[in-house]
């Protein structure tokens, strides 16, 4: 069954009608945002993420849709990175039946004759729908929807937060985290927006994320003791690293058919800033695509907690996670 990913953004709640979900496509923002209410809609259940390559050549999807959770009734079974390479696992568990789980597949661009597209397109049980790139008009929606119980948002703010993100999804919902936490009155200002949206405190974890992923562990103890990293801003830090890491992680599966990490960051788009290339360079000859997978596994699993446990100290967790990760770029393969 075809659906229109703008009905899905309005109501998730959709695609609990479905077996399984297939969602794909070359926008990552719509697809982030959608995961994220899929994890909210489904706060009582359990949540596991895989990668396509977690389950290829194994049994753990099987044990998974299998096994009885102890502590909730339902399961919900994320798969990044979904290919045709995993269509009869996929035509296995809908044979099953099974009622109490749910799978959703987020995938990159699919080809028209992509078999696990046709299965998913063809099939009532299932649901799929494509993520194209964004247009001003859809990140004008976006952005009114998301600031909607703000006062003061203008067009011309609107238009700011749209350019200073070259159109990319992702970086504007960075950017409007950081409006939300910096106007808890719930009123913007033009003056503060342009102020806001080029923060120091930006830079500094810049640097931080930066060092961490090269192992500079080194220079993270001394950044993390003169870095103030706030509790409320979790969340924008947990962003801005996994955007990193899904960076990295593109480059690498370009590169393999593109012969080297030079020209796969030349064919990258939206393109990587000249300034930034040879940071990247050095993080690319610390991780292998299955680490940089399981890093992302760990963030998504970071941010479930974070939501899940309000009361947690969010900066000691982003703390944690950072050392944690210059530790894995020492000997990461």
């Amino acid at each position: 069954m075809i659906l229109k990913s703008y009905i899905v953004e309005q109501n998730v709640e959709v695609l609990k009608n479905y077996q399984a979900t297939l969602i794909y496509g070359e926008n990552i923002g719509i697809k982030d945002d959608i995961k994220e209410q899929i994890i909210r809609l489904n706060q009582n259940s359990e949540i596991i993420t895989f990668f396509e390559s977690n389950i290829l050549n194994s049994n753990i999807l099987y044990e998974n849709i299998f096994n009885q959770s102890l502590f909730n009734e339902k399961k919900i079974i994320l798969i990044h990175g979904g290919t045709d390479k995993i269509i009869n696992q996929i035509n296995d568990f809908l044979e099953s039946e099974k009622k109490d789980v749910q799978i959703y597949i987020f995938a990159e661009i699919l080809e028209k004759k992509s078999k696990l597209r046709c299965l998913f397109e063809k099939n009532n049980k299932l649901a799929i729908f494509p993520c194209y790139e964004d247009n001003e008009r859809t990140l004008i929606t976006y952005i009114n929807k998301q600031l909607g119980d703000f006062k003061g948002l203008t067009g011309e703010i609107t238009n700011i937060i749209i350019n200073n993100s070259n159109m990319n999804r992702r970086i504007i919902k960075n950017e409007l985290i950081k409006i939300k936490n910096f106007f808890i009155q719930k009123e913007i200002k033009k003056k503060e927006i342009l102020e806001i949206l080029n923060v120091k405190s930006d830079s500094g974890f810049d640097e931080i994320r930066d060092k961490a992923l090269i192992g500079d562990k080194t220079k993270i103890n001394k950044l993390l003791s003169e870095t103030e990293i706030l509790n409320d801003d979790a969340f924008f830090y947990l962003n801005n690293l996994n955007y990193r890491v899904l960076r990295l992680h593109e480059i690498v599966k370009i590169s393999a058919s593109k012969g080297s990490y030079e020209q796969a960051l030349g064919s990258l788009r939206p393109p990587i800033f000249w300034k930034d290339k040879p940071v990247i360079l050095q993080q690319l000859k610390k991780w292998s695509l299955k680490k940089l997978e399981e890093i992302l596994i760990k963030i998504g699993e970071t941010e479930i907690l974070m939501k899940k446990n309000s009361y947690l100290k969010r900066d000691i967790i982003v703390k944690d996670l950072v050392i944690n990760l210059a530790n894995k770029a020492v000997n990461p393969f």
